[in-house]
């Protein structure tokens, strides 16, 4: 509750100064300072930050390490983004295998954007076309109200008859 309270005041107060890099880097600061304290959604800021270039420079290379350091503890968004990451071979080597594992954590744990890609996945070469697991998956994933599953379950059924 009291980091929730925090990142709010902190939100508010980068509103109000204009949105301004200060604000973001400050903020980064914080998040990075409860990152390395081994706070896992803090992790998760920072990857994020690092990922897309918010209050600090962007850096894959950093993105990756601390989505891992937050994957590792068991939190299904960077588990996801970490799957990402080895399928497109973002900071590290292409790696389905990798990829695959790291979705099926976050995907077991109910997060339907690792669902959703984790049923394009089967249904993929990479995933040796095994289409029964990926209907399952985007099922889960269009049932969790994920709506781009919906779609792909479409076109899943449709190339399979």
């Amino acid at each position: 509750m009291m980091r929730s309270l925090t990142h709010l005041v902190a939100i508010i107060s980068l509103c109000f100064s204009g949105g301004s890099y200060a604000g973001a880097e400050a903020m980064f600061e914080r998040d990075l300072a409860g990152a390395e304290r081994g706070d896992v959604e803090a992790q998760y800021d920072v990857a994020y930050r690092y990922e897309k270039g918010r209050g600090v420079e962007e850096d894959e290379e950093l993105a990756f390490q601390w989505f891992l350091k937050a994957a590792e503890q068991g939190l299904d968004k960077a588990q996801y983004k970490l799957g990402l990451f080895y399928l497109n071979g973002v900071a590290t080597d292409k790696d389905a295998g990798a990829a695959m594992s790291w979705l099926k954590k976050s995907a077991e744990q109910g997060y339907s954007p690792a669902q959703y890609q984790l049923g394009k996945l089967y249904a993929s070469a990479a995933g040796d076309h095994d289409y029964d697991r990926a209907v399952d998956w985007l099922q889960k994933a269009r049932d969790n109200g994920y709506e781009p599953a919906t779609s792909e379950l479409i076109k899943l059924r449709r190339h399979a008859d």
